[in-house]
Order: structure tokens, then C-alpha cells, then sequence
């Protein structure tokens, strides 16, 4: 079973982002040691991505952001971003 490169599910994701936006942004955040790259396995030439210490840290708190936003935006569903949508923590 072949696992999705993280890259690829974050492009299904998002909507409206050109692959050039999403190298650059993906580059910008290896920069500041928000994400890391990795090597997917030892044969194949594929990397993907990997959450840092440092992200991982704020990781609670955006979950505390998305209750607290869920709280107050159940009722406006057509309103709510696609990505809030999907959230397990509304």
C-alpha cells in the first residue's frame, strides 16, 4: 500500500494554489524549521514532509483556536472554509 506524498494531500486540500506557490511556501518553511523533508523510502526518489519540534508545539493551540471558532460558527456551514469543514475539532 502506497502511502499519499503529505505535498500531494495538502494540494487536494487546498484550493486555489499553484504548484510554484506551494514549492515556494514548502521551502519558506524548512527555512524557519517549521517542517522538514524526508525521504519516503530508500529505492524511490520520493520525499515528503515532516512536522518540526517547533510546530508541533502550536499544534494544541490551534486546536484551542478551532474549538473556540466551532463554538461560535456551527450554524453559518455555507459561510465556513472547506478546510474548517474537515476539522475534527469543530
Amino acid at each position: 500500500m502506497s502511502k499519499v506524498p503529505v505535498h500531494i494531500l495538502i494540494l487536494q486540500a487546498m484550493t486555489n494554489i499553484t504548484d510554484a506557490v506551494l514549492a515556494s511556501t514548502l521551502k519558506e518553511l524548512m527555512t524557519v524549521d517549521v517542517i522538514g523533508r524526508i525521504k519516503l523510502n530508500e529505492i524511490s526518489t520520493m520525499t515528503g514532509y515532516s512536522l518540526m519540534d517547533k510546530s508541533i508545539s502550536v499544534v494544541p493551540i490551534l486546536q484551542s483556536i478551532c474549538r473556540w471558532s466551532g463554538a461560535y460558527h456551527k450554524e453559518d456551514s455555507k459561510n465556513t472554509l472547506l478546510q474548517c469543514q474537515k476539522c475534527d475539532y469543530i
